[in-house]
């Protein structure tokens, strides 16, 4: 082998030993990553529980008729004391004119 060549791959094998050392110091200097599949298992378990206590669309259908209903109800009654008040208004003026 001629002498220029020996150094050209002497010097490409230094480079290529140069990176292989830097690439292993930054793995190495890189955080470790430790899952702990119990831990992933038991936090993935309470989603699970969490999820299915969440209300339905259907739960969610029926509050807001509920809500509805309880609305046209206060309307009503809304109505009704207005009905009654002015009822009450009334008898009160004809006992007044009544006594006088």
């Amino acid at each position: 082998m001629n002498e220029p060549l020996a150094i050209a791959a002497l010097t490409l094998l230094v480079v290529i030993l140069f990176a292989v050392v830097v690439v292993g110091l930054r793995v190495n200097r890189r955080p470790e990553v430790h899952v702990d599949t119990h831990d992933v298992e038991r936090r993935l378990t309470r989603l699970e529980a969490r999820v299915d206590n969440l209300p339905t669309h259907g739960d969610l259908r029926r509050v807001h008729e509920s809500i509805s209903e309880l609305a046209e109800n206060t309307a009503e009654l809304t109505g009704q004391t207005a009905t009654v008040t002015q009822l009450l208004r009334t008898i009160q003026e004809h006992l007044l004119d009544k006594d006088r």
